[in-house]
């Protein structure tokens, strides 16, 4: 039976139980807690039972959580998994803010001019440009020689600061989101990033495709 606003509004967690569950049909269902009411889908995908969270009520309202759910079938009926898609969509979202971060980091500090007597002019060093392609290049091989082509950030970490590149992990993760921009690798799993190397990648690593800004293969 479909819910109602006064019955969400009304419905608590009877006494002695620490959650509730109210289903508004077709998989949809409010889960009641002393903490607030949580919007789920139950829905099976490849013979394996599954929940998706929709968001809290209020914020999300009844139609709301029922227009999601239309959008989760519509995703079932052509086969995909609508878990996976929120999941990327959520990894999407963290790489791009991290990335804004890190530029804003990097952006110089803009001083007022002076007069400077004699002052020479400022030759540009390509040499940490060249640094910084060479670990990128140094990124697909230690995913490329590992196994089924992925690897763990962590153990990404360490191979590179065995071949000499000592880094930390929010610049390994800013490479590794530059990467992924270019195609290069995929990311799985949120917290712990798992990077895989794509076909792309592995033909940087192989020398039959150049990606500007990685370190061609054949000219190490």
């Amino acid at each position: 039976m479909a819910l109602s606003e006064s019955e969400i509004s009304e419905t608590k967690v009877p006494f002695g139980r620490n959650q509730f569950k109210v289903s508004d049909g077709g998989g949809l269902y409010l889960l009641v807690k002393s903490s607030g009411r949580y919007w789920k889908l139950a829905y099976r995908f490849d013979g394996k039972q599954k929940t998706l969270a929709f968001g809290v009520y209020p914020s999300v309202s009844l139609d709301e959580a029922r227009l999601k759910r239309e959008e989760a079938k519509a995703l079932l009926a052509q086969n995909i998994d609508p878990g996976l898609i929120k999941k990327k969509e959520k990894l999407e979202r963290k790489i791009a803010v991290q990335q804004n971060t890190t530029t804003t980091h990097q952006q110089p500090h803009v001083h007022e001019a002076r007069p400077v007597p004699n002052r020479q002019p400022v030759v540009l060093d390509q040499a940490e440009q060249k640094k910084l392609e060479l670990r990128r290049l140094a990124i697909l091989k230690a995913i490329a020689e590992s196994n089924s082509y992925a690897i763990k950030e962590c153990a990404l970490h360490q191979q590179l600061e065995e071949h000499g590149f000592r880094i930390s992990f929010d610049r390994l993760r800013t490479d590794i989101a530059w990467l992924y921009e270019q195609q290069a690798v995929h990311i799985e799993n949120v917290d712990q990033w798992l990077v895989q190397l794509t076909q792309p990648g592995l033909d940087v690593v192989h020398g039959r495709m150049w990606i500007p800004g990685i370190q061609h293969s054949a000219l190490e």
